[in-house]
């Protein structure tokens, strides 16, 4: 059934992906357990690295994470592998709305998706930019609302070392809409204030911390 922990794909790509994650990528992660393994589910995270889906998406395991990426990367050589590794291609020309179309149709078959609700890279020295309205429009669609679930993350580091933490998990139905932006922009910032206080051990606790 649509929605449930990892596929047969998803299976195969993280034994043949770990020891590039683990041991290569150094990726550390905490709250897995977070993720819920079935149901329409927002992985919400800062985005900081052109790294951050793939490091996320192995860091969340066992769900199987679908990605939302631009059609111009869905070249010869790249579109293949991302394609299979769950990226969706949306036009340039059709912006933030086309993302936004492809993310619901993707929570209202029970998917598990990928979103960095800053909107853009984040290349400046605060730690998280201001949250955009495009997932409070898509968390309270009628349509998912009473299902979906929104898990606040936080990534940091780079290759060798990278640390990913997951928090429990949001349900916009019992948050008022007009408050859930600032809701999960301090659930994101509680996360980094954990991991910067500790060590993620991949183990499911924060040491240190």
């Amino acid at each position: 059934m649509a929605g449930k922990e990892a596929g047969l794909k998803w299976r195969v790509a993280y034994v043949f992906a770990y020891p590039l994650f683990r041991w290569v990528f150094g990726v550390r992660e905490v709250g897995k357990e977070n993720v819920p393994l079935e149901g329409p589910v927002i992985i919400a995270s800062n985005h900081r690295s052109a790294w951050d889906p793939p490091v996320l998406g192995f860091a969340a395991y066992p769900r199987e994470v679908h990605f939302i990426a631009k059609r111009e990367l869905f070249n010869p050589v790249l579109g293949p592998i991302i394609r299979f590794m769950n990226a969706h291609p949306i036009d340039r020309s059709a912006g933030a709305r086309g993302a936004l179309l492809t993310a619901l149709n993707l929570l209202k078959d029970g998917r598990a998706i990928l979103i960095f609700p800053e909107g853009t890279r984040n290349r400046t020295d605060r730690p998280l930019l201001p949250l955009r309205r495009g997932i409070l429009w898509l968390s309270y669609r009628p349509e998912i609302k009473e299902r979906v679930k929104v898990v606040p993350a936080w990534i940091c580091g780079r290759v060798g070392d990278f640390k990913v933490a997951f928090g429990r998990p949001i349900s916009p139905k019992e948050v008022e809409e007009g408050e859930f932006l600032e809701h999960l922009s301090e659930r994101m910032l509680e996360l980094r204030e954990k991991i910067k206080g500790g060590r993620a051990d991949g183990t499911g606790s924060l040491k240190g911390s």
